[in-house]
């Protein structure tokens, strides 16, 4: 929608042997939202697959308004669980 600007931000993707896919919770190491006391800072803007030895660089969205159901998390937390935080960032789930 046209009420929420959309911003992006460069990010630094953690280490590992995982493709993270377009509209994962980012959180501030770099690695996707998988427990309730991660802190978020974005939601990814396409698919990137981790290197196992070095960050890889990528692009998030930091604000913005978004489908909660297209929004990627860990399975034992639910995106609902970061509302208050991706509010705070002007990330807004509908």
């Amino acid at each position: 929608d046209n009420i929420h600007p959309i911003d992006t931000k460069a990010v630094a993707i953690a280490t590992g042997s995982d493709t993270l896919v377009r509209g994962t919770l980012i959180n501030a190491t770099g690695a996707m939202c998988t427990d309730k006391a991660d802190v978020p800072i974005g939601i990814l803007c396409k698919d990137v697959t981790q290197d196992a030895s070095n960050t890889t660089a990528s692009t998030m969205y930091i604000s913005g308004s978004f489908v909660a159901d297209e929004i990627t998390v860990g399975s034992s937390v639910t995106v609902s669980d970061f509302s208050a935080a991706l509010q705070n960032l002007g990330i807004f789930l509908k």
